[in-house]
């Protein structure tokens, strides 16, 4: 059984994780991308898919062990210089190709994303791998196609009027393993091992596809094409046996994808569908492809802002009109269930070294667990786990931005200090002063202007950035109700308590020298004047 997200190992002692670091881990043990986490260049965690994705048959084969011991040691440098720009937790590396190594040694080619976070309270990395084989095998199979196309070598028969064979190349002897002597002067069906009219192919139009054998009985899969000629007719029969073989390899390899895959003509029609992308974007089950109309509708695009993506932006248009191939962009797709599932899209010409004709083909990996698990890191790296509010850093930020801001929005900053959260612990318990603390983030929140900006600082101080111009009588109207706000009563463990809270604010004008520490300085100074004065509040001296 592979181990569970809190399980470290034999040997280590973990210390419980916070409500958001657990659903943080569940979304790694439930995810079917595999995955791994590791601290100190050691692996700490490792989910079911990445168990079997790395050849183990238990998690425990694989705690503990050195991250490169699972890199092929010619992508280590790489994959260090990757992560090592990687600075704040939610930062994630482009996907790259790199070779990874199983259990038992053997590589693995996959694309693989370094993604910075924490585990037990340490800076970890989170790694997502791809095994590219089955793609590795359709290229490869893909580029046999294609030299088999170009450098078949057609029979070439002519026959008589009544069918019989008056000429034999040596493509025809290699192709049926009959000599010219044996097929000469002989009906053509006999020479081809199965029925064959050139009179009834030449009305028909003049191709056909058929079956013959050779001369030992070899099935043969043969593209017949049939001209006249003043004493008979040529009769060009293209063996396609090891083209369709090809054909049938590569469509088993396509159709066992997980990856959507859609192959467009150089107008942006879809042509063909793996059953991937047909299940995904809900084709109809008849094996019809939708027209263009059609795939738009069923696959609304926005991308990473929510910004809807059409025209000219969407991913087949922008490689259609300029030849460029597209990777690994990541598009959100509204599905018609209302949903919204994240995709990393990859687009290139079929043929980049031919004509501007050529198609299209576009794959598609579904990459919302990952996607969402990131959002979930940079959420809970910006924002208090008590309140939800924003937290101190996020807070310098906003102050920093606003005040770069042109024109100047920024009126004032306002520093909370809740005056008695102290008596209520030591009288109640942690937990009641936690409950004051979150009661009265949300009293705050809900007093201020929709416009503000608050943020839990640590412990029970708050801070507010105030937008647009408030003047004293407007600052003092704010200020009081937030206090009225704060002093209403609250049930902390079935007894009603009251609050208090110190104000202090430091007004910010046009052009206003001071920087963001020096603003909250002042602004913590002007709290802690109001708190000394035993006043409701207080405000900076200019």
């Amino acid at each position: 059984m592979a181990a569970g997200p809190g399980d470290m190992g034999a040997g280590n002692v973990s210390v419980p994780p916070d409500p958001a670091e657990r659903r943080y881990r569940e979304l790694l043990e439930h995810s079917p991308d595999p995955m791994c986490v590791h601290a100190d260049g050691r692996v700490v965690y490792v989910n079911p898919a990445g168990v079997r994705g790395i050849g183990a048959r238990h998690a425990d084969d694989v705690l503990g062990h050195l991250i490169t011991d699972f890199v092929h040691p010619d992508s280590v440098a790489a994959m260090l210089a990757r992560i090592a720009i990687l600075q704040r937790a939610g930062d994630s590396t482009e996907p790259s190709e790199a070779v990874m190594l199983r259990l038992d040694g053997s590589p693995v080619d996959a694309e693989v994303v370094s993604v910075l976070t924490s585990w037990d309270g340490k800076p970890a990395y989170q790694v997502i791998f791809r095994d590219l084989t089955l793609i590795k095998a359709a290229q490869a199979t893909l580029r046999y196609q294609a030299a088999l196309v170009t450098h078949a070598t057609d029979a070439i028969i002519a026959t008589s009027f009544a069918g019989t064979v008056t000429s034999w190349n040596q493509a025809a002897e290699t192709i049926y393993q009959r000599s010219a002597a044996r097929a000469l002067a002989v009906p053509i069906s006999e020479a081809v091992g199965a029925a064959l009219d050139p009179a009834v192919i030449a009305a028909g139009g003049g191709v056909e596809h058929a079956t013959h054998y050779a001369a030992d009985g070899t099935e043969l899969n043969i593209r017949v094409a049939v001209g006249g000629m003043d004493d008979g007719y040529v009769v060009v029969c293209s063996d396609h046996t090891a083209l369709r073989r090809a054909e049938a390899r590569f469509q088993t390899i396509v159709d066992s994808l997980d990856d959507g895959v859609v192959v467009f003509d150089s107008h942006g029609r879809p042509e063909w569908v793996n059953p991937a992308a047909r299940h995904y974007l809900g084709f109809p089950p008849d094996g019809t492809v939708p027209n263009y109309a059609t795939l738009t509708a069923l696959s609304p695009l926005c991308d990473i802002d929510g910004t809807p993506i059409g025209g000219d932006r969407r991913p087949i248009a922008k490689t259609t009109n300029s030849g460029v191939a597209i990777r690994n962009e990541i598009v959100g797709h509204d599905r018609p269930d209302g949903t919204r599932r994240w995709l990393s899209v990859c687009c290139r010409l079929l043929d980049p070294g031919g004509s501007r004709q050529s198609g299209v083909l576009l794959s598609f990996t579904d990459v919302t667990e990952q996607r969402t698990a990131q959002i979930q890191l940079s959420h809970q790296a910006r924002h208090d786990a008590l309140t939800g509010l924003p937290n101190r850093a996020y807070a310098e930020a906003q102050l920093s931005r606003a005040l770069q801001a042109e024109p100047p929005t920024l009126g004032a900053v306002m520093f909370v200090d809740l005056d008695n959260v102290k008596t209520i612990n030591d009288a109640f318990g942690h937990h009641a002063g936690d409950t004051v603390i979150t009661v009265a983030a949300q009293r705050l929140r809900s007093t201020l202007r929709t416009e503000d900006f608050l943020a839990r600082l640590g412990g029970d101080e708050f801070v507010a950035l105030l937008f647009g111009h408030l003047d004293r009588s407007a600052m003092k109207r704010l200020t009081d109700r937030l206090h009225a706000a704060l002093a209403m009563p609250m049930d902390v463990a079935g007894t009603l308590c009251r609050i208090t809270a110190s104000i202090g604010v430091a007004e910010v004008g046009p052009g206003d020298p001071r920087d963001t520490a020096r603003i909250l300085r002042d602004a913590d100074a002007a709290m802690y004047k109001a708190k000394t004065h035993r006043a409701a509040t207080h405000y900076a001296d200019h």
